[in-house]
């Protein structure tokens, strides 16, 4: 995700603060709150009730895949807005002004959030009353150092969607090297990386020694559900996918045959097939990349519908959506049942249709209105801070 915490909407490029900005891209903002909305969806089924049954569709089963969507919007953006620091060379400069920003964009709220959910654990539940194996104390730390997606704990801990947070960090890591790659052999470099990327994707599915980490007894199916485990080799496949990407889109000719909303509205079709019928996993991430290609190069009725301020005021305040919504699900791993709930267990609790609609549009209702006062409170402030404090003046919201 996004990451968000995923692009910047302006951000001067080379070593010039002063240079230029960058092409801001509203259908990449739309796209990440609209993702941002539908991982709310997918853990208010996991964690509070599933209204739509898995025998009757799979989209919200699978909208797990919208974190690879964040990825790759996010390798896209930041070749984007990056790419002329690391042309020639790296410079200490460049490196320094890089992973301030993208440290000032993605953890002070990281820490935050992290930091709320333990306090409230240990002094309102008394460290879960009882415990839970999602929030062990021995896991704090590795969530505090962003390697919670590394295999150094046992499960998806504390605030479970932040282990991404922890494989975008991973991507930041290596992006320099690719950007500098790609400027010096841009063809042996496209190999490589399309290389590496179908092979993270075919091992995560069918190679990695993956295991259910609540029943190990249970066969992990062959999809691209890692988190805590191998979530770093998610991120970085999907990052370097979305880099990948943005070469294409920089070719005039593939640019203007992405344009139409028909292209658009056909791949919208087929990722909502994708997830309805649970096609394999590396169709639908697939899809997400030619969905990203088409939205930015659309010059149509999509990206007059992105421009929408609803869709950029979520789009803005996504992050928030995304890290927030563990505090609505964490009465539910406590013991708390929704009115109407039949069966017990994280995922396993069943509602009706209706009321399940219900209180779906409520949950997201009451988070982004949470959302908003962190972006506005903490993320934002926070962000601007570490920049005026650390960064180049021009690192304004990266």
């Amino acid at each position: 995700m996004n990451q968000t915490h995923l692009y910047s909407p302006s951000a001067s490029v080379g070593n010039n603060p002063t240079a230029h900005k960058v092409e801001y891209l509203p259908s990449l903002t739309a796209l990440r709150g609209i993702a941002a909305l539908l991982v709310a969806v997918f853990h208010f089924e996991m964690a509070a009730a599933r209204f739509v049954p898995a025998s009757q569709s799979m989209f919200f089963e699978k909208c797990y895949l919208m974190v690879d969507l964040f990825f790759i919007m996010s390798g896209f953006i930041m070749i984007h807005v990056y790419s002329g620091h690391f042309k020639e060379k790296i410079r200490a400069g460049s490196l320094k002004n890089f992973f301030v920003a993208r440290f000032a964009r993605i953890y002070p709220l990281h820490l935050f959030s992290l930091l709320l959910l333990v306090v409230i654990v240990r002094w309102i539940t008394d460290w879960g009353n009882p415990p839970i194996i999602l929030e062990q104390p021995a896991d704090i730390l590795p969530n505090v150092f962003l390697l919670h997606s590394f295999g150094v704990t046992r499960i998806y801990s504390w605030n479970i969607p932040s282990w991404s947070i922890s494989a975008e960090w991973a991507a930041y890591l290596l992006f320099p090297l690719i950007a500098l790659g790609i400027h010096k052999k841009k063809t042996a470099s496209v190999i490589v990386l399309l290389v590496l990327v179908v092979v993270a994707y075919y091992s995560i599915m069918h190679l990695l020694p993956r295991k259910n980490p609540i029943n190990p007894a249970i066969p992990v199916p062959h999809n691209l559900n890692t988190t805590f485990d191998y979530g770093y080799i998610r991120g970085i496949a999907g990052f370097t996918a979305g880099i990948l990407v943005y070469l294409v889109y920089e070719l005039q000719g593939i640019r203007r045959a992405f344009a139409s909303d028909t292209i658009s509205f056909f791949i919208i079709v087929a990722i909502t097939l994708s997830l309805h019928f649970a096609l394999n996993d590396g169709i639908t991430v697939f899809l997400f990349a030619m969905l990203v290609l088409s939205f930015t190069a659309n010059n149509g009725r999509i990206a007059k519908f992105c421009n929408l301020k609803i869709l950029q005021f979520l789009g803005n305040i996504s992050y928030s959506v995304y890290l927030m919504q563990i505090f609505l699900q964490e009465p539910f791993s406590h013991g708390i049942y929704l009115p109407g709930t039949i069966g017990i267990g994280r995922g396993k609790q069943n509602i009706d249709f209706s009321s399940g609609v219900l209180y779906c549009i409520t949950y997201l209702i009451l988070l982004i209105l949470i959302s908003y006062i962190t972006y506005q409170w903490i993320e934002r402030p926070s962000r601007r801070f570490i920049n005026r404090i650390w960064g180049s003046s021009a690192q304004h919201s990266n």
